[in-house]
């Protein structure tokens, strides 16, 4: 993203290539959520540039090209495709099998894996909508805890990934709910996995610039104000965050809310307030 003429205007941009990070994780696995596109695939990159075994679980068929660009990725390290549900079980136990039978020692679990429903207010929401939002976006990461903790290795690293909707009042009830809870979740098994030596943390993403919210002006235009760097995030800057948690630069980092937003949730209300008063922007 970049500034225009306009000083409200948020444009597209084409995106910096993150920079090939130099953590060696060759002889590491990861399980990553969500990651065939977006911020989850951008971490995958990053992981496959490092040399990890990196399995990644998503909903999207073996058929979409989305694997196959991945796969493109993971020249130094290996990526495993699992076409599964977080919501499911079942799903969950296989690729727990699946990444125990591969024989390499687990050192990473990023929960990236989210819907947002139909974004509907708490008396407008339908119980079928409020039941899958909560069960991909929160069941989904306690039950990759559940499976996958006990076979982490002393130093590895659990990331959520819920939102600065989770750190605030949002419209939309059940994906908001979710986002809450993760925090939640978060805290608890880092409470209950530090002894074990496994960092359980959460990262906070603001406006992420994507397909979803370019297909939304109104969304857009809404939130030209509240974003005090004046652009929206890049899947690769969420990644970047993800890949620093899992790491050993973060080895004392746990049961911690990381908000990468621009300064949105450190600016608050008073970001548009100081913009319209003309002391700020």
């Amino acid at each position: 993203m970049a500034r225009a003429s306009d000083p409200n205007e948020l444009v597209m941009t084409t995106p910096t290539t993150p920079p090939t990070p130099a953590a060696d994780w060759r002889g590491r696995a990861v399980v990553v959520t969500g990651g065939v596109r977006g911020q989850g695939a951008a971490l995958a990159a990053l992981l496959l540039q490092a040399g990890a075994d990196v399995h990644v679980m998503d909903a999207l068929p073996a058929s979409d090209p989305a694997w196959e660009t991945l796969a493109n990725q993971s020249s130094a390290g290996h990526l495993h495709r699992h076409v599964a549900d977080v919501a499911s079980d079942s799903d969950w136990q296989s690729v727990a099998s699946k990444v125990l039978a591969s024989g390499v020692p687990l050192w990473g679990l990023v929960n990236n894996a989210g819907i947002t429903g139909p974004r509907n207010t708490v008396t407008q929401t339908v119980l079928a909508h409020w039941q899958r939002v909560l069960d991909v976006n929160l069941t989904g990461s306690m039950l990759g805890i559940h499976h996958l903790a006990p076979h982490m290795v002393a130093g590895a690293s659990i990331v959520n990934v819920s939102s600065t909707v989770g750190m605030t009042g949002y419209y939309s009830a059940a994906y908001s709910c979710s986002k809450w809870a993760l925090r939640g979740l978060t805290r608890s098994a880092a409470m209950e996995l530090a002894p074990k030596g496994v960092r359980v943390n959460a990262v906070m993403p603001g406006v992420v610039d994507t397909d979803m919210i370019r297909n939304h002006p109104a969304l857009v235009q809404a939130l030209q104000t509240t974003i005090p760097m004046q652009r929206m995030a890049q899947s690769g800057d969420i990644a970047q965050v993800l890949f620093f948690l899992l790491s050993p630069a973060a080895t004392y980092i746990t049961g911690a809310d990381i908000a990468v937003d621009g300064g949105v949730t450190g600016a608050g209300l008073y970001w548009p307030v100081g913009q319209a008063v003309g002391a700020v922007g």
